[in-house]
């Protein structure tokens, strides 16, 4: 018993010590303090005081740092995961390379009776476009995010390296990639194409849409401008039709004013609304435990307020919206 009467007496001496430094009687009509008494003196409205005005700052400000250093944090996984992928695609194309090295070979007859007539050595025929089976995984430069940085390819493999698309108007492919671990869908690729779209503001924009196994384009939608894979049958696709976006890494895109999530297998879409002019997105990292809750998080959704929606994928495959206040 002793114990928690100085627990309490402890307490109270903290909790009289920290209201000192606060403006907390009620005849400072002027501020508003959350220690003073709540009434005409200290209605909601006046100027806060200077102790509670300093709290709140230094709690925006660590949450300005907080965001930051998880930023840093992110980065610095994007990098890794990016060079991971790049050393990756480079082994693969040169086991590709290895597999379709034509060799040839010379034999040396033994002599014979008579001049036999000298035999022409044959041409090496090159390997041909394979053509489309009923089912085909693309692969190409890489699976997810739009990394502009990387090889710049106009052509997808199958899984035996064999080209099966190939095209003088592709500005790069996006496909299946290495173990493809996020399943990326069979029979579609993105394309980024070297055709324009020219914005409101006379700037330009590349072309992106979806392709099938013979190349036929699936929105035929010019202001499409960026598409990328998250899970499964579920892309992100952005339209931005009156200025260029802002994208970092090829993970997080910061001025796409038109952004859906589009199911590639139900054809079902959901749009995103827009904060002001434009929507604001990251690809998500787990940075609010939601696999805790059976949740594999996909897409950070951030708006001005710093709002935060994360469109997760359940056990089921279907995607799930949190959202979360910033508090300040």
């Amino acid at each position: 018993m002793k114990k928690i009467l100085s627990l309490l007496v402890l307490l109270f001496c903290v909790y009289t010590a920290n209201a000192q430094s606060h403006i907390s009687k009620s005849e400072y009509a002027r501020y508003n303090c959350k220690f003073a008494p709540k009434g005409s003196n200290n209605a909601e409205g006046k100027l806060m005081c200077p102790a509670c005005a300093k709290e709140r700052e230094d709690t925006r400000k660590k949450k300005i740092a907080d965001d930051k250093a998880q930023d840093d944090a992110n980065r610095i996984k994007n990098e890794k995961l990016k060079a991971e992928n790049a050393v990756a695609f480079k082994k693969k194309q040169a086991e590709i390379a290895e597999r379709n090295k034509v060799t040839e070979v010379y034999v040396t007859m033994g002599k014979t009776k008579g001049v036999a007539p000298e035999k022409k050595a044959e041409t090496p025929v090159k390997k041909a476009p394979a053509k489309p089976t009923k089912d085909v995984l693309f692969f190409a430069n890489y699976p997810g995010s739009m990394s502009m940085s990387g090889n710049r390819l106009n052509y997808f493999l199958n899984e035996n390296g064999d080209t099966v698309l190939k095209s003088k108007d592709y500005y790069s492919t996006f496909g299946a990639f290495s173990d493809n671990k996020y399943n990326f869908p069979k029979n579609v690729g993105i394309v980024v194409f070297n055709e324009e779209n020219t914005l409101t503001n006379g700037k330009t924009r590349k072309i992106v849409d979806f392709v099938d196994a013979k190349g036929k384009r699936l929105f035929n939608d010019n202001s499409i401008s960026t598409i990328f894979h998250l899970k499964d049958d579920y892309f992100v696709i952005g339209r931005s039709k009156d200025f260029g976006e802002d994208s970092s890494w090829g993970y997080n895109y910061r001025r796409i004013q038109e952004v859906d999530i589009y199911n590639t297998k139900t054809k079902k879409t959901i749009t995103l609304d827009k904060d002001r002019r434009n929507v604001e997105i990251y690809v998500a990292f787990d940075h609010r435990k939601l696999e805790d809750q059976g949740l594999k998080p996909m897409l950070m959704r951030r708006y001005s307020n710093y709002d935060e929606d994360v469109y997760c994928l359940n056990d089921a495959g279907e995607m799930i919206v949190k959202r979360f206040a910033s508090g300040r």
